[in-house]
């Protein structure tokens, strides 16, 4: 156990402020022995008014905290200061049944939409959780398909050919197909102001351009290549990487776990829609849109053109 507490030092807190940080966890868990009958293995480490707080359910209850505030609590004197916050939230308890607040409509209510959020949860853990599979394999082919996603680089080199219409567009895209040079190309028929110099517009860092601009640009990945049409605000451009200064590579090791919890989110919202999908086809469903009350339409945001 000194070994333990030598290793929470590390996590410092004042006490009054882990006082409340306990004291405001402990009443937000729902975290309080009222068990009406005790297990023989059970010991009693507290009671409040007759009501016990078991060994049993002061060690679920530590089982439930991250491993940091864990350690601490697993101490002589942690231990000691959340078996107070476990009979103070029960103090609370009783005063707010003895003030008829657990017959209460606000109470009631609020019961009812937990009761609802905490089926679809538990129903949610059976039916995704468990299928949800990511193996280090799985994310490492992740990564290497998705290099440039982890790994952009610090700065590119563009220039782009900018039309006012698709049609202008795809003239000068299938110019480019037949294979004539970027640059004769945005100089005969870019609307952009440096169509005469071939349409170079130079360096530019991630995210210093518009988003569509910017996405289509540091995608590319070979010196010469060339988008699609891409539509940037009112107008439709293609871009050529002229160049290219590449950044410090992140390595494997260091995001596979951002990468693993990525992929198992996306696994994750497949399964729920092919199982919501399917209870759909089977449930009775009935709308009455006619119904909805008139609501006013949100004010539209003014877009501001960014620069290229």
């Amino acid at each position: 156990m000194k070994q333990m507490y030598s290793k929470t030092q590390k996590f410092k807190i004042s006490g009054k402020v882990l006082f409340i940080t306990l004291f405001a966890v402990v009443i937000s868990m729902s975290l309080y022995g009222c068990a009406k009958k005790i297990a023989p293995s059970s010991k009693v480490i507290a009671t409040v008014n007759g009501k016990p707080i078991t060994v049993n359910k002061f060690k679920s209850e530590i089982a439930k905290f991250p491993p940091n505030l864990k350690a601490y609590l697993q101490t002589p004197a942690g231990s000691k200061r959340f078996v107070r916050s476990l009979v103070d939230r029960q103090i609370l308890v009783n005063e707010a049944i003895k003030d008829g607040i657990n017959k209460s409509k606000a109470y009631k209510s609020q019961v009812s939409d937990f009761t609802s959020g905490l089926l679809v949860q538990l129903l949610l853990h059976k039916e995704i959780a468990n299928k949800v599979h990511v193996t280090t394999a799985d994310a490492k082919a992740y990564y290497k398909k998705h290099f440039l996603s982890f790994n952009l680089p610090s700065k590119v080199n563009v220039s782009y050919i900018q039309s006012n219409s698709l049609k202008q567009a795809q003239v000068a895209y299938n110019l480019l197909k037949s294979g004539k040079p970027f640059a004769a190309v945005a100089q005969k028929y870019s609307t952009a102001p440096n169509a005469k110099s071939g349409g170079i517009l130079g360096w530019i860092k991630f995210e210093q351009t518009t988003p569509a601009f910017n996405n289509a640009a540091f995608s590319l990945r070979k010196i010469g290549e060339y988008s699609n049409i891409v539509k940037v605000g009112n107008n439709f451009d293609i871009i050529r990487l002229n160049n290219i200064i590449t950044g410090k590579p992140k390595p494997f090791s260091k995001i596979k776990n951002n990468i693993v919890v990525m992929m198992k989110q996306k696994e994750a919202s497949k399964i729920l829609k092919s199982f919501v999908k399917k209870l759909r086809a089977k449930s009775n469903i009935k709308y009455y849109y006619n119904n909805l009350p008139n609501l006013e339409a949100a004010p539209q945001k003014k877009v501001i053109k960014g620069k290229k």
